[in-house]
C-alpha cells in the first residue's frame, strides 16, 4: 500500500482543494490505475512520469504495435518495483497492429452468434498472448476499453482467459449506494447501464472462481473537460482505502485520442495527479 505524504510545493488552491488534502492526509492511499496506456506516445510518457513519481500505482496496456521500446523498458521497471500492469482488452478502439475491432452496439449484445464469439475469443487470446511476450508474465489485472469485458456475451469469455494465482479482474462497481450515486453525479446516466453490466459481470467472474476488485470509483464526463476539473478531486477525496480508481491522464497535444474522450480531459487528469498530495 502507497504511502501518503504532502509535497512542500503543494498548495491547495481553494476550499475544495483544503477538503482534500484534509481527507487524504488522514487515510491510507487507494489504488490509481491509468487506463489507456499505448493509445499513444504522448500518453504513454505522461503515465509513465506519473507512476515514476508516486502519483499512479499501476496502468492498463492496450497491444499494439506502436509502443516504443524505451517505455517498455521504463514501465517493466516500474512493474518490478511494485507497479500494477494490466491488460486492457481493446474490442472498440483501432490501434496500429491492434487486430479487428467491432461497433460497441454489436458487442453490448446480450446474445452473439458463435461465428461472432469465436472471433472475439481469438482477439482476446492474441491480446493475451501478446501481453505475455511483452512483459514475460500474464497480467496483474485483467479490464477492458469502454468496459468491455463486462459485457454480457463477452464476460463470460474474460473469465475463460489464462489466470495466474494472483491475476483479478477490474469490475467497475462502487461498493457502497453512496458511492454508486457519487460516480452517477460525476459521470452522469451512462453510468447506470456501466454499473449494471458491472453487477451481472461480477457475479460470473466470482463463479468462476476470479479475483475482483472491492470498490471502485473514477467515472466522469471524459468529453467535458470543466465537468472532470470539477469532479475527479472529490472522487479522489472520497475514495475509501480498498478503492480501486480509474483513471485516464494523457497528453492533450497527443495526435491519438478517443472518440468522446476529449483531449483536454486527458490533460486536466494529469495536472490534478501531479498537485495531488497523494503519494
Amino acid at each position: 500500500m502507497a504511502s501518503i505524504s504532502v509535497s512542500p510545493y503543494w498548495k491547495p488552491r481553494n476550499a475544495r482543494s483544503t477538503f482534500w488534502l484534509k481527507i487524504s492526509a488522514a487515510r491510507k492511499a487507494m489504488m490509481r490505475i491509468a487506463d489507456d496506456f499505448r493509445l499513444g506516445r504522448g500518453h504513454d510518457r505522461v503515465i509513465l512520469s506519473r507512476l515514476e513519481t508516486g502519483r499512479l500505482d499501476g496502468t492498463s496496456v492496450m497491444m499494439n504495435d506502436a509502443m516504443n521500446p524505451e517505455d517498455i523498458a521504463r514501465l517493466r521497471k516500474l512493474r518490478a518495483g511494485g507497479a500494477k500492469v494490466g491488460l486492457h482488452l481493446n474490442l472498440t478502439q483501432a490501434l496500429p497492429g491492434g487486430g479487428p475491432i467491432w461497433p460497441l452496439g454489436e458487442l453490448i449484445r446480450p446474445l452473439l452468434g458463435a461465428p461472432f464469439l469465436g472471433a472475439i475469443t481469438a482477439s482476446l487470446v492474441r491480446q493475451v498472448d501478446a501481453f505475455v511476450t511483452q512483459f514475460g508474465s500474464l497480467p496483474d489485472y485483467y479490464d477492458g476499453h469502454q468496459h468491455c469485458h463486462c459485457f454480457p456475451a463477452i464476460a463470460p469469455l474474460v473469465a475463460r482467459l489464462s489466470y495466474g494465482p494472483a491475476t483479478w479482474v477490474r469490475v467497475p462497481l462502487p461498493a457502497t449506494w453512496e458511492g454508486r450515486w457519487l460516480n452517477i453525479r460525476a459521470g452522469g446516466a451512462k453510468v447506470l447501464l456501466i454499473l449494471a453490466l458491472a453487477a451481472r459481470a461480477r457475479a460470473i467472474f466470482v463463479r468462476a472462481g476470479l479475483k475482483t476488485n472491492h470498490d471502485f470509483s473514477g467515472f466522469l464526463r471524459l468529453g467535458d473537460p470543466a465537468s472532470v476539473r470539477r469532479w475527479l478531486p472529490e472522487l479522489l477525496a472520497r475514495a475509501t482505502p480498498d478503492c480501486l480508481i480509474m483513471l485516464h491522464p494523457g497528453d492533450g497535444a497527443d495526435p491519438v485520442q478517443c472518440a468522446g474522450h476529449a483531449a483536454g480531459s486527458r490533460a486536466i487528469e494529469a495536472r490534478i495527479l501531479f498537485e495531488s498530495p497523494i503519494k
